[in-house]
């Protein structure tokens, strides 16, 4: 009978195929990775889990996980819980952690990317994305580690002008500091100047991605953020209410393609560098996204508009949100892979897996 890990393990070997012998370079080291239970960290989790358990690398890559919560049955990381190269430890990483064991890499994937969320704890957010880099980074520095990469995001540049969308790594940003999003934005817009000080004054080799709309299998229908609600619609085979009249626009990029992007990132020698991970594959608008998923799970009606109040802090969100991936295409001939309607379908059938493995457990 066909799993929820058994959808995440078909991206993972395409994760694989496609960086060959570049992630042989994780043969015997340590990677300390935050936010290792959620969507961006987990997939990194799972790679090195299946480099592991194939015997691909000359010995085994150990793992550090540090997540906010503890991890339980219906965790993303709880099949690897038992396994002697991975530890999961439960910590804020706003605060100071000591290590003891010698790093090798470390990947800053912690912290929320649901405006419901930063909204609702905005002071965390703040504290996560600017002392937990901090942190990481004054590690990183002791140990003289081989590589890290702070996961910021593409919303550091704010509302972008129509002249700079797609959006280069060049475009400075148009943001406003007492904006609902600011917690988020301008943290991480902090969060990068620490990565660059660093850097230039402490020779930490430290990357930068800023990740655009990453969606797939362990984004639940519970997370609020617009494809979470409109699954949950769908799987309850009801149609999507939508707040606007969906005519943003938006490019998404799905997991696997994104997991190639970052680890080819930090297992590169481009210290000091950032780089837009997202995709450019296809464009399409919220009433499309909302029409497709209808459509792949077999809802004959249309979705609604339900002409509901728009929440203060999707206002000021961008109406075209769309990367500029000509410089890691470029350095890393990077090309996004999955179409959105294979990539949506993965998702809705890992979340239907998921609720029902949860359920019977």
């Amino acid at each position: 009978m066909k799993s929820a890990q058994d959808v995440i393990s078909q991206d993972i070997k395409k994760i694989i195929r496609e960086l060959k012998g570049e992630l042989k370079q994780f043969s015997g080291k340590t990677l300390l990775i935050t936010g290792s239970n959620g969507l961006l960290g987990s997939y990194i989790v799972d790679t090195i889990k299946y480099l592991n358990d194939t015997k691909s690398l000359s010995s085994p890559c150990k793992v550090i996980g540090i997540n906010r919560s503890k991890i339980i049955n219906s965790s993303r990381n709880f099949h690897a819980l038992e396994d002697k190269n991975f530890r999961f430890i439960e910590h804020d990483v706003s605060i100071p952690l000591p290590i003891n064991t010698k790093i090798d890499y470390i990947i800053h994937s912690a912290g929320s990317s649901s405006p419901a969320v930063f909204q609702k704890y905005p002071i965390n957010t703040i504290d996560v994305n600017v002392n937990g880099t901090r942190w990481l980074l004054e590690l990183a520095k002791e140990q003289k580690i081989g590589s890290m990469l702070y996961l910021s995001s593409g919303e550091i540049y704010g509302n972008p002008n129509k002249n700079n969308t797609p959006t280069p790594e060049t475009y400075n940003g148009n943001s406003s500091t007492l904006d609902k999003r600011s917690c988020y934005i301008e943290s991480k817009r902090l969060a990068e100047t620490l990565c660059k000080i660093y850097n230039e004054n402490f020779n930490v080799p430290v990357k930068i991605a800023r990740p655009f709309v990453i969606y797939g299998p362990g984004v639940k229908t519970a997370d609020g953020k617009v494809l979470s609600d409109f699954m949950k619609y769908a799987i309850e085979n009801k149609p999507i209410e939508m707040l606007s009249e969906g005519n943003d626009l938006r490019s998404d990029c799905y997991i696997s393609d994104a997991t190639v992007a970052f680890l080819k990132i930090l297992l590169s020698n481009k210290n000091g560098e950032v780089y837009n991970v997202g995709s450019d594959k296809e464009e399409f608008t919220i009433k499309q996204l909302a029409e497709k998923i209808h459509k792949i799970c077999k809802i004959e009606t249309s979705p609604v508009y339900k002409g509901a109040p728009i929440p203060a802090h999707l206002k000021s969100a961008p109406k075209r949100f769309s990367a500029d991936i000509t410089k890691i295409r470029k350095d890393f001939d990077f090309m996004p892979k999955v179409n959105l309607e294979i990539g949506l379908k993965n998702t809705i059938e890992w979340n239907k897996l998921f609720m029902k493995q949860r359920h019977e457990r």
